[in-house]
């Protein structure tokens, strides 16, 4: 439980760092200015990393190691892996902060990026030594879910590992190389491990029911076979034609109708009640992106997948009212309840960001007079989201969490 506590505190820090720097960056949508010595996109591929890296990525690993004696039946071993994982955590997280503000995409960033990826492959040994005692298909359903996101997790790689190429090796002779592996590491990383993760997650905290298993099962398979191809449909308006796109197109939405039928399941759960605002919360989010899922097959998408404000308010959805709320969630269950007024801020600053966002992306151009009430509106609502957000996973707890309501 000592790792599992090191890494929820781990992220939970890196989430004061990530929010506040969120703000930053929305505010400079408000006022023109130079943040010192910084370039904006760098601190967008600074502020994204962490985000990924430090909180989503070790939260949720916090979250399953504390998780895994409940459905292994014995406490997770201390090995060499999880030493040399909780030793690296600050420094690959951190790193990586420092050198994609300062350099972008340049050797020092890519260097601590790929050192994230070696914490991804420790986790990956972790878990398998703490499950391959019992064969897969005996897995409790919340392990099901634990263990295909995990697996997504490695195959992330392979996406970063393209950016690498295409950025390092080939000098970005080959624009479309280093979309495609952007979007896969995005797809992979925050559709399969963080979303699906946090699926077992939350199966594991409300108390899953034996006809519970094969559903977990078949979103499992559905998540490997469909995340992957799914991520290919952002190539499309970039000139991706022919059977791959229609592919793509279908898994995408294969994968939309398999988060509904998580979302019906689960309505049938009996969640923590120190979870419960933050997982309504993150399912209304999923609801809301699973419906997304469908768009790329209208006409008109790939107009609004060139837009640049409907695409970061749909990566924010994904990342901060879906997996954001997971995790403070998953925080609440397993460390005990944060302040209501936490949450308050959180999903009113965060819900208003959102739609400012996507609502900038959809009338800014007809009447350009709303442009900048909408970033005014987004970089104020951050505010409050971000104070929120830092109040719910670093303030003081309310006692224990996992209580079931």
């Amino acid at each position: 439980m000592h790792a599992a506590e090191a890494l929820l505190r781990a992220s939970a820090r890196w989430l004061a760092v990530v929010l506040p720097l969120g703000v930053l960056l929305r505010s400079a949508f408000v006022w023109l200015y130079t943040p010192g010595p910084f370039y904006w996109g760098n601190l967008i591929h600074a502020h994204s990393h962490t985000a990924y890296f430090g909180w989503a990525g070790l939260g949720l690993m916090g979250l399953i190691l504390s998780l895994l004696p409940r459905l292994t039946g014995r406490p997770v071993a201390g090995s060499r892996p999880l030493a040399w994982l909780l030793r690296l955590a600050p420094w690959a997280v951190g790193g990586a902060l420092v050198t994609f503000a300062w350099w972008g995409y340049a050797g020092p960033s890519i260097a601590f990026a790929a050192l994230n990826e070696v914490l991804w492959v420790l986790f990956a040994v972790v878990f398998w030594r703490e499950v391959r005692g019992r064969p897969v298909r005996e897995w409790p359903a919340p392990l099901v879910l634990m263990g295909a996101a995990v697996l997504m997790l490695v195959l992330s790689l392979s996406g970063t590992t393209l950016v690498i190429v295409s950025e390092a090796v080939l000098d970005s002779a080959f624009p479309l190389l280093y979309q495609a592996g952007v979007y896969l590491f995005l797809e992979l990383y925050a559709d399969g491990w963080v979303q699906v993760g946090l699926m077992g997650v939350v199966l594991a905290l409300a108390g899953w029911r034996p006809e519970d298993q094969q559903a977990a099962q078949r979103l499992a398979a559905a998540a490997l076979l469909l995340v992957a191809p799914a991520a290919l449909r952002m190539l499309i308006p970039r000139g991706l034609v022919g059977p791959l796109a229609w592919l793509s197109i279908a898994a995408g939405a294969l994968f939309g109708a398999a988060q509904l039928g998580f979302l019906a399941r689960a309505r049938r759960l009996r969640l923590p009640e120190a979870a419960r605002p933050w997982w309504h919360l993150a399912g209304v989010s999923l609801a809301v992106k699973a419906v997304l899922e469908f768009l790329p097959l209208l006409p008109v998408w790939s107009d609004w997948a060139l837009s640049r404000s409907p695409v970061i308010a749909y990566l924010h959805l994904k990342l901060l009212l879906l997996s954001s709320s997971g995790l403070l969630g998953g925080l609440a269950a397993v460390r005990g309840a944060a302040s209501p007024w936490a949450f308050r801020l959180f999903a009113t600053g965060s819900v208003l960001m959102v739609a400012a966002l996507a609502a900038h992306g959809f009338l800014a151009e007809a009447i350009p007079a709303t442009s900048w009430p909408l970033y005014l509106v987004a970089f104020l609502a951050a505010i409050p989201a971000a104070a929120g957000g830092i109040w719910a996973a670093n303030g003081p707890r309310g006692g224990p969490g996992s209580r079931s309501a």
